[in-house]
């Protein structure tokens, strides 16, 4: 056995109880125990380069001597097993050592990891710069030689063993790291994947395997036998530990074996992910993305005052910054990253609003009057656009928005957990728009003047065909939303969803179609507050949509949510009998318990609304993220009417949408059960390009 650790204390640690557990275990009953082994512990760094010498400043003694012998294992020793439980850090540029680095004239191992540009997911390759990647690839390289000859000029040799870790999930399905997950394929006979956060991202404390780790985190064991043929993929299985407290789950691991029950069949395509194969009806459905040409990241402003629920505090914001004469205290208010600076000239539009060609230093004129922003699902807020303030501004999305565009948006990289499996929006929507942690958004139209469909023409030709009637880029948008915009699809298949990747069941019947979109079209009024899809014929006038009188949120005389002069509310709560929803000292009746439990697959729709809007909306700073600017605490010290309005607004929205779901579920039954169109044929008749993920920054100065 071999330890390699970096910090003193660990080493220290770890030291001190090997040799307690070796002095236990060789303990006689007759005298003392033998001598005990030398420990082959090493203070060193995993990833360093095991080919050179260390640098002259580390050659002082023992701790020299460590990592020279260390160099040596890892250079020279042959190891079967490597067990750990790598660090997590994103953004970790820099920071892997000899394997991100490599040797002079030679490849590093992780550019080994690399996709080749063909594969269109460069974008996302950034994600292999983590320090758990880089510990995954040094444990290939050490135990299953991959990589090897080009790593270090030596010949491969077979060899077999296996690798161990328990380290973040994201690389089981990531873009980024197909090239990661086809060289285990290739280097592995066997690849176990145990999934430790069925909950998702940000679980409850007492379900997470490590307390203070947010992130859904995973068990793979990766083993090889020798002889391995390298154009056999491996074989994969998965399974997941149940949700519920850490020590269930401690409990299940303890009774889990590798030939056991309980694991499903992985994919075998080298690309695929480490995730459950899709089998019965859902493999049959047709993946979201491939309906659509193009698709993108929302808005990424890297600076979290440009965003209000309110105008008024966007333009003092503004106006502190610009009064602010000390650099350092500007540039602090101001939160500058390696994209916006506030000497940096932008030279990029974002769609109809001008960018002023003068850096933010520089810049002596009032705010650009800000706009409606899509800033989560139901919660519509402000943004200043303008391009000098936002980093990836997606000018792509910007481009192509009008008064007509629609923007469907989901999260790809994990499932819904709850609520609505994708929602909707009529404004410019933040990057995190779905449920506030990442995600995609898929526009309606491809240009501003709402002539070019983004809904791929070869699907609606198709369809149009097998439907004997004209299908328009609207219709196919309105059977998502009837068939995938209600509570009883994701719970449907929530065991499908356990591999990410939304699919939606094609109707072949012409009548169902044609119910769903008639549905769906109200379902995007609602979500969209009126704005699009009205038709006052239909009931759909435009405008904020309301219930029915007698189901109406209301406000009772002296109930009203009192502003100036009393301060900003802190509590929200809710009494279920009274049907009341209180803020502060006001409240509103007539709100139905399913209102306020209202959910976007975990996020209580209500309660995040009110946090940005209640006195204290601060949010808690993770990892090694920067705290906010200060200017962030600039807002209003009362409450405004506009969000009372906003939030009778929303209650009329959630009702309503609440009151649609049993004819949303019935409708969803009624075609899994008839005939579908399946992915196969669709592909066959030429209907399912590939969609184009557009996640670029504009090719000038400052675009993004």
């Amino acid at each position: 056995m071999i330890g390699f650790e970096l910090q003193f204390g660990p080493f220290a640690v770890a030291q001190l109880r090997i040799i307690a557990e070796m002095q236990a275990l060789m303990k006689t009953p007759h005298g003392p125990p033998p001598s005990s082994p030398d420990l082959r512990l090493f203070i060193t760094n995993t990833l360093g380069n095991p080919f050179v010498e260390e640098e002259m400043l580390l050659q002082v003694g023992a701790i020299a001597k460590s990592r020279r012998d260390a160099n040596a294992i890892k250079k020279s020793e042959r190891i079967t097993v490597v067990i750990g439980n790598p660090p997590y850090k994103v953004d970790a540029a820099g920071q892997g050592g000899w394997i991100e680095e490599g040797s002079k004239g030679r490849p590093s191992a992780l550019d080994l990891w690399m996709p080749p540009a063909g594969w269109g997911v460069g974008r996302s390759a950034k994600h292999l710069k983590n320090l758990y990647v880089y510990f995954w690839r040094w444990a290939t390289w050490k135990v299953f030689g991959s990589g090897h000859a080009a790593i270090t000029g030596e010949p491969d040799s077979d060899r077999e063993g296996l690798v161990c870790f328990i380290t973040a999930a994201g690389f089981l399905n990531g873009p980024g790291f197909q090239k990661m997950r086809e060289d285990l394929r290739r280097d592995c006979t066997d690849i176990w994947v145990i999934d430790c956060s069925p909950e998702g991202h940000q679980p409850d404390v007492p379900t997470r395997i490590f307390e203070d780790v947010q992130q859904p985190v995973c068990i793979v064991l990766a083993a090889r036998t020798l002889g391995k043929d390298r154009t056999r993929a491996a074989r994969l299985r998965f399974t997941s530990l149940p949700e519920g407290r850490r020590e269930e789950k401690f409990g299940t691991l303890s009774r889990l074996a590798l030939e056991g029950a309980g694991w499903a069949e992985g994919p075998t395509g080298w690309r695929d992910p480490f995730l459950p194969e899709h089998a019965g009806s859902w493999a049959a459905f047709v993946p979201v993305p491939e309906l659509f040409q193009w698709f993108s990241p929302g808005v990424k402003t890297h600076r979290t005052w440009v965003i209000a629920p309110d105008t008024d505090s966007l333009g003092r914001r503004w106006d502190a910054l610009q009064k602010e004469t000390d650099a350092a205290r500007k540039a602090q208010l101001f939160h500058p990253d390696r994209d916006r600076s506030l000497d940096k000239v932008v030279k990029v539009d974002l769609g109809p609003y001008r960018t002023r060609p003068v850096s933010i230093a520089g810049d002596k004129s009032s705010v650009i009057p800000p706009v409606r922003y899509a800033f989560r699902s139901f919660n519509r807020q402000w943004i200043v656009p303008d391009h000098r303030l936002l980093s990836q501004a997606r000018s792509r999305l910007w481009d192509s928005h009008s008064s007509q565009q629609v923007y469907l948006t989901a999260i790809r990289a994990h499932a819904p957990s709850s609520g609505p499996a994708l929602t909707f929006a009529s404004d410019i929507p933040d990057n995190d728009h779905y449920h506030g942690r990442g995600g995609y958004a898929y526009p309606l139209w491809r240009d501003r003047a709402a002539t070019q469909p983004n809904v791929s023409p070869e699907i609606l030709a198709h369809l149009a065909d097998t439907y004997a009637q004209p299908i328009t880029a609207e219709d196919v948008m309105a059977y998502l939303a009837a068939l995938m915009a209600h509570p009883a699809f994701t719970a449907r298949f929530e065991a499908d969803l356990v591999r990410p990747g939304l699919r939606v069941p094609l109707t072949a019947e012409r009548a169902l179609f044609t119910e769903a979109v008639a549905l769906g079209r109200e379902v995007i009024w609602l979500h969209c507050y009126g704005e699009r899809f009205a038709d006052p014929a239909e009931g759909r006038p435009k405008g904020p949509p309301k219930l029915p009188a007698d189901k109406r949120p209301r406000i009772p005389e002296g109930g009203g949510i009192p502003g100036a002069p009393e301060p900003l509310p802190e509590m929200m709560d809710y009494d279920p009998a009274r049907r009341r929803l209180t803020i502060g000292k006001g409240y509103v009746d007539n709100v139905t318990p399913e209102m306020w439990a209202y959910e976007v697959s975990g996020k209580q729709v209500l309660w995040h609304w009110f946090s940005y809007r209640r006195h204290d909306r601060s949010r808690p700073v993770i990892g090694d993220r920067r705290p906010p600017s200060p200017l962030d605490r600039i807002q209003p010290e009362h409450w405004l009417s506009s969000y009372t309005d906003d939030l009778i607004d929303l209650l009329n929205v959630l009702g309503r949408l609440i009151a649609l779901e049993p004819r949303q579920a019935g409708l969803l039954s009624r075609i899994c059960a008839a005939r579908l169109l399946s992915p196969d044929d669709l592909r066959e008749a030429g209907a399912l390009p590939s969609a184009e993920e557009d996640e670029t920054a504009a090719a000038v100065s400052g675009g993004g």
